[in-house]
């Protein structure tokens, strides 16, 4: 059943177009207007006002990027997706500046097209619920003790999600103490929270890009500044803002959090959408998550909005099970991540273990963790299958080098 999405395909290729419409049309969404590149395809885009655009990206390229570059400025808040049929670097650097939301090449397939159409509707029915415009999931990874698996799991859920090629991911490193998730992730920092923080109010979106580094993932990063004593400068309500930039401009922000409770934790978890309390079968990290989510009660968190993970860090005999941790806490634990080997040995190659060993267990029960912090909980689609790159942050995925990214005239 078709539903409501004002809808517009700019091909010039008739069969192409035919192609795309059907597509789209199996997904659920009727196509309002079908129209070719120039002139008229502008003129219908101002008429209509358009909630999802699909622009075929075709030679001469100056021709398409003319008709997207006109959609976004007539239609800021529209969906707008871009396909080809073969990927190119150039190409793909051109959209980025045209920030486009997608980017579709080769055999377009029901699945990527379908995810598409998922987030445009959910764009458009949270506008109209609240007038809220972006449904960026931001979520604080925390926990009462250190060294209990926080920034793996965050790594590894950033790794996960941005693997999955349907949504856009940033992690912010907000460990006040140590901030480890640059060196998870084998990256050095040029800029930092620290800096970012500091200049919040005078940045702009493309700025803000310029600051962020890209893993091989496709994860997006901002690391913690490497001197501790740098984050004296920062306060939580620019830190608060900061994240708010970040959800504006990708689909899940990852706020990675130090293990103790400070002001940047209170921001990190107010700022939040969903927290992901990381437990262990410790019996101080059990005490410190009990206190950790009467206070969330006493603040009105709901607990819908949390999720439990227990993390098995070790093998030994005798460690709690998921039952004990549960009887000790008087919660249900909504994620088990099992002890795993190949968890330390991926750390300490600077290699999330989504990736080294996308098989083990613990890479399953992570990805697992991502797909509902990230609310992708449907069929998987591989990155090979349809390699978008959402939210104006493409990039050639070449290892954890960080290029500068030119800002739109």
């Amino acid at each position: 059943m078709s539903v409501g999405l004002r809808t517009l395909i700019v091909d010039s290729d008739e069969e192409s177009r035919r192609l795309m419409r059907f597509q789209v049309e199996r997904a659920g969404i009727a196509v309002d207007l079908e129209q070719p590149h120039g002139l008229v395809a502008q003129h219908m885009i101002q008429e209509m006002a358009p909630e999802l655009v699909f622009a075929a990206v075709d030679q001469p390229i100056q021709r398409a990027m003319q008709t997207i570059e006109f959609a976004r400025a007539v239609s800021p808040d529209a969906m707008i997706v871009a396909y080809a049929r073969e990927w190119s670097p150039m190409v793909e650097r051109r959209l980025m500046l045209s920030q486009v939301n997608g980017f579709l090449h080769g055999k377009i397939t029901r699945a990527a097209v379908a995810s598409v159409v998922d987030q445009a509707l959910r764009k458009a029915t949270a506008r109209a619920a609240d007038g809220v415009e972006d449904l960026s999931r931001v979520v604080a990874v925390v926990g009462p003790k250190g060294g209990i698996g926080k920034t793996t799991t965050s790594t590894n859920l950033a790794a996960a999600i941005a693997r999955e090629g349907r949504q856009s991911v940033l992690l912010i490193d907000l460990d006040t103490r140590f901030g480890d998730a640059a060196v998870m992730f084998n990256m050095r920092a040029e800029y930092t929270v620290a800096e970012a923080a500091l200049e919040v109010e005078s940045l702009d979106r493309d700025t803000f890009r310029q600051m962020l580094m890209q893993h091989e993932s496709g994860a997006w990063v901002l690391a913690a500044p490497h001197d501790y004593r740098r984050w004296l400068n920062c306060s939580p309500d620019q830190v608060r803002e900061l994240i708010r930039l970040a959800a504006s401009v990708f689909d899940v922000v990852i706020l990675d959090t130090p293990g103790t409770f400070n002001d940047m934790v209170g921001a990190a978890i107010e700022t939040a959408n969903r927290v992901v309390v990381i437990t262990s079968t410790d019996l101080t990290s059990l005490k410190n998550t009990t206190l950790v989510l009467e206070q969330f009660r006493q603040k009105g968190i709901a607990e819908g909005s949390t999720s439990l993970a227990l993390i098995h860090g070790h093998g030994l005999e005798g460690a709690g099970s998921r039952a004990d941790v549960e009887y000790a806490i008087g919660r249900a634990v909504d994620h088990e991540i099992p002890f795993d080997g190949n968890v330390r040995k991926a750390s300490q190659l600077g290699i999330p273990v989504v990736m080294m060993r996308p098989g083990s267990p613990a890479a399953v029960a992570l990805r697992r963790l991502a797909a509902d912090v990230s609310g992708e909980t449907g069929e998987s689609t591989s990155v090979a299958d349809v390699r978008s790159r959402f939210f104006g942050v493409f990039g050639m995925l070449k290892g954890a080098r960080r290029e500068p990214v030119e800002r739109a005239g």
